[in-house]
């Protein structure tokens, strides 16, 4: 058993003391051997060049590749990914924040510093039926041209004045209606002027007052900017006027895109038109209805005449059915036939639309003698003053009051409008002229363009007669007469309405 022991014993002494050079040679010659391969293997995958530097990095998700400074890339895109720089772009080595490789680049359409500003385009609905007039010319002066051919106005003084009539002077007005210029039956009776009652002293403001009329020509120039349609609620939310298809007695085609008018009629007075209608077209050009009490001022004067021109009618001055011309004339005719201050047509020719509401005993209420009176506040028709072609001079009175409900216009109703008499209203028509006309009603040879010493006493009348023409367009000017329709229409009594006598 010993013998044993002595011999494991000798063994392992003699491996201790000579053979650990041989395992190191050994294990030298296998770690020079797996070198050499690595590098076999790395020169054929690319992963290293002979020169011993790295080739550029592939991403950073590699991190056991050691990279340097990245060499030149060839850009191998497609041709919408490249970008062209002067200079050319130049990436840097990954940093520690993300780096955008040039190949993961995509263009996006680029804004051109040229591109043209986007245009609002208009939401203006005057074209429309629901057009709307509710103010002054102030929405880009799209009534410019509306001024343009407003009527001059003439200045009315303020101050204190008789309103109303005397049981004397209807006396005087029915004997005369009667016997006179021989009334109608039934026409002409002292009841007719019961809401004239009784006279009470007023007081208006001084003011300005259109010395004519309201002509087709500048009425439906008014429609015609606010647009196709509009007669229908385009003024003030309501009708504005009758046309041809409305009534038989309106003049006034409508095509579905424009209003015209005949143009041998185009100067004759506005009729057919509502209240709201006529009230709209003053608004646009900074004016308004006449209240009734200064309707009544500006046709009387200071002498408080019965008619515009005196306390006697007569057949030359005015249009009436007892006139010499029976039916509606140009708004410059009858100059024989102005109020004392000026105005045209405030007797016959036809009536007018007044601002107040009617009332038959507004007359003698405490507020009818309150200064600048406005009428009752409420109602269901409004006053009309003046007569027309179709009444006979009784009701053409300067006293005399009508009524209408303000949406039933007639082919007897018109209207001028006013303005106070520090306003600007004016500021449109300087010319003295309304409409553009250049010949006024005149028998003066020298205003009716006639030369000196030439032409007939029969001409002279006839261009004094004559509807005042149109003066040459301005080529850089909208045209202010509509275009002149394919149907002639024609103006004639025989297709106008009949007033009831009074009304």
């Amino acid at each position: 058993m010993s013998r044993n022991n002595n011999s494991y014993g000798s063994l392992s002494g003699r491996r201790s003391g000579g053979g650990a050079w041989q395992w190191l040679f050994i294990g030298g010659i296998v770690g020079f051997g797996c070198a050499i391969i690595f590098l076999l293997v790395g020169l054929i995958s690319g992963l290293l060049n002979v020169g011993g530097e790295s080739v550029a990095s592939l991403t950073t998700q590699t991190p056991w590749i050691i990279t340097a400074s990245p060499a030149p890339v060839t850009a191998t895109t497609e041709p919408t990914e490249i970008i062209v720089t002067d200079p050319p772009l130049e990436f840097s080595a990954p940093t520690a924040s993300p780096t955008i490789l040039p190949t993961l680049l995509t263009l996006e359409p680029t804004i051109s510093p040229t591109t043209a500003a986007v245009v609002p385009t208009s939401t203006t609905t005057s074209g429309s039926a629901t057009a709307q007039v509710a103010n002054v010319n102030s929405g880009g002066g799209q009534f410019d041209r509306l001024l343009a051919i407003a009527n001059p106005m003439v200045p009315i003084a303020g101050g204190q004045f008789p309103m109303g009539t005397t049981a004397a002077e209807v006396s005087v007005a029915v004997t005369e209606c009667q016997a006179g210029y021989g009334g109608e039956a039934g026409s002409c009776q002292p009841a007719d002027s019961e809401d004239s009652f009784p006279q009470h002293n007023v007081t208006v403001s001084p003011f300005q007052i259109d010395a004519y009329e309201v002509s087709y020509t500048q009425f439906l120039t008014f429609m015609n900017i606010l647009g196709p349609g509009s007669h229908r609620n385009g003024c003030l939310g309501q009708p504005c006027m009758q046309t041809l298809a409305d009534s038989e007695t309106s003049n006034i085609t409508f095509d579905s895109q424009n209003y015209t008018i005949n143009p041998a009629i185009a100067d004759l007075p506005m009729t057919n038109v509502t209240w709201y209608g006529a009230q709209a077209f003053c608004q646009a050009i900074g004016r308004r209805l006449p209240t009734e009490a200064e309707w009544e001022r500006a046709a009387r004067g200071d002498l408080g005449y019965v008619y515009p021109w005196g306390n006697t009618w007569s057949p030359e001055n005015s249009a009436t059915r007892r006139s010499t011309s029976q039916e509606k004339n140009s708004v410059t005719s009858f100059p024989t036939g102005a109020s004392p201050y000026g105005v045209y047509n405030m007797a016959g020719n036809v009536s007018e639309w007044v601002s107040d509401w009617y009332s038959p005993n507004f007359y003698s209420q405490p507020q009818a003698a309150g200064p600048d009176p406005q009428g009752p506040p409420t109602g269901t028709e409004k006053v009309t003053r003046g007569g027309s072609w179709d009444t006979v001079p009784f009701y053409t009175r300067t006293v005399h009051r009508q009524s209408r409900d303000p949406l039933s216009p007639t082919a007897a109703i018109g209207f001028r409008c006013v303005a106070d008499a520090n306003s600007a209203a004016n500021a449109g028509n300087t010319s003295g002229v309304p409409l553009g006309a250049n010949i006024l009603p005149t028998t003066d040879p020298a205003t009716l363009g006639i030369p000196a010493g030439t032409g007939s006493e029969e001409e002279t009348t006839a261009n004094q007669n004559a509807i005042p023409t149109l003066p040459a367009a301005d080529p850089n000017a909208a045209p202010t007469l509509p275009p002149r329709p394919t149907t002639a229409l024609v103006n004639t009594p025989a297709v106008q309405n009949t007033l009831a006598p009074g009304g």
